[in-house]
């Protein structure tokens, strides 16, 4: 069982589909995107997603991965 990432269309074409293309984050969760997710100002202000339902931003893409891997790994921890 992986952890769901969700993901705002948006969001990821502002440079945020850097996620998508990192092998640890695509082996280690789901990843479902949506046209939008009604978080229209902070879509605008940072990069972001819904991990678990938490959400988890970053100033940057890079950034945001870093931050994911971390969630990833704490979720990994919890479940094991």
């Amino acid at each position: 069982m992986n952890p769901l990432i969700e993901c705002c269309e948006q969001n990821l074409a502002k440079g945020g589909d850097l996620l998508l293309e990192d092998a640890f984050i695509e082996e280690n969760t789901d990843v479902v995107t949506y046209s939008c997710m009604n978080e229209c100002v902070l879509c605008a202000q940072t990069f972001f997603v819904l991990f678990e339902g938490e959400r988890i931003v970053g100033e940057t893409p890079e950034a945001l991965v870093e931050n994911i891997k971390k969630a990833i790994l704490l979720w990994q921890e919890e479940m094991n």
